[in-house]
């Protein structure tokens, strides 16, 4: 199929409510497609539940009633033979997305109030988000952008997904949250953030410690399923116009693991809520102001029986009638300064408004 028939057609799946996701993997050349042809799409309220499904798995930062896991059925694996359904619901009732722009001045105090339990030592670690909505021009293409980002982001994970219940999400993520088939797999700790812009890379004693953190907390999360990884780490990778501190967890899973449980120990990690888990979790909840719905999330194909790729939600986008609006953040811990993590976050959203 030509390029500009598959953006096309992608465009027309988003616009007549179809549940499908297309993705390429890191360092692969061909997309690969998912849809289900009927029926709604399956829901699931407890990652624990997804041990017992297959398909393309769509995860929030908190699983609740608007936002459930959900998993696309791949009936159809060929965007060649996608046939385009009849809308069901014929009215426009496309919601548009709520603005949630900060500025300079306001993420300061959100700074400051994040800042506070890392101070009494509440908090080891704490990531402070927000979301960017920018006018949808009438030209854009949620197909036309994908393969623009495929083009640019050869070494992260570039998806675009549709379901009538999630909405129309694109994004480009280089942090694995769990991979493998068989007995092999994979996660990573992802944390630490520098603009790519000099030929040598030094990190200072903030990234250390905050890739630090993350990789201990996998270490642990792991050895509650008698998992002990092979480390291979900290080294720096670069994705889009900035670069990372990285750690892969190489291990063999046990015949026995719940996958679906070892999910649910990992997400969230410490890259995209904090530490401890429960209090980190919750604080955010609390104090950032806005629902991050799936951004930050976990999404991917699952298999068990076949290969399974589950990326953490990041560099994202959510595209609604007439916004698009983009998400960011940052890691916070006690040598953090409101300053640099402000440059961060507009940093990272260079990767979704570069392909808009």
């Amino acid at each position: 199929m030509a390029l500009r028939n598959s953006y096309h057609k992608l465009d027309l799946l988003i616009e007549n409510d179809a549940c499908f996701a297309i993705y390429r993997l890191p360092n692969e050349t061909l997309p690969k497609f998912v849809m289900q042809n009927s029926g709604e799409i399956r829901q699931v309220f407890d990652i624990e539940e997804l041990e017992e499904n297959k398909g393309f798995v769509i995860a929030p930062y908190r699983v609740k009633e608007d936002t459930p896991v959900l998993i696309i059925r791949p009936d159809c694996n060929d965007l060649n033979d996608a046939l385009i359904p009849e809308r069901q619901n014929k009215d426009d009732d496309i919601k548009n997305l709520k603005v949630n722009n900060i500025v300079r001045d306001e993420y300061k105090r959100l700074f400051e109030q994040f800042y506070l339990p890392l101070n009494d030592g509440t908090l080891k670690k704490v990531v402070l988000t927000r979301s960017k909505s920018i006018v949808r021009n009438k030209y854009f293409s949620p197909g036309k952008s994908f393969y623009r980002a495929v083009e640019r982001y050869k070494n992260s994970y570039v998806f675009l997904f549709h379901t009538p219940k999630s909405g129309t999400w694109l994004g480009s993520t280089p942090e694995i949250l769990l991979s493998g088939k068989g007995s092999s797999w994979r996660t990573v700790a992802l944390a630490g953030t520098q603009y790519h812009k000099k030929e040598k890379i030094s990190w200072d004693d903030k990234n250390l410690r905050e890739q630090h953190l993350v990789t201990s907390y996998l270490l642990k999360q792991l050895s509650s399923f008698d998992i002990s990884p092979e480390i291979n780490g900290p080294y720096t990778t670069k994705a889009a116009n900035l670069v990372h501190l990285k750690t892969d967890l190489d291990f063999t899973l046990p015949a026995t693991t719940n996958l679906g449980k070892l999910l649910k120990s990992l997400h969230p990690t410490p890259a995209v809520s904090g530490l401890p888990k429960e209090e980190a979790f919750r604080y955010i909840e609390l104090n950032e102001g806005y629902d991050r719905r799936y951004y930050t999330g976990f999404l991917g194909m699952l298999d068990k029986s076949s290969d399974t790729n589950i990326y953490v939600n990041l560099r994202c986008m959510e595209i609604g009638k007439s916004l698009l609006t983009l998400f960011t953040g940052s890691g916070l811990v006690t040598s953090s300064n409101s300053r640099d993590e402000w440059k961060e976050t507009e940093q990272k959203l260079k990767t979704m408004t570069s392909i808009c």
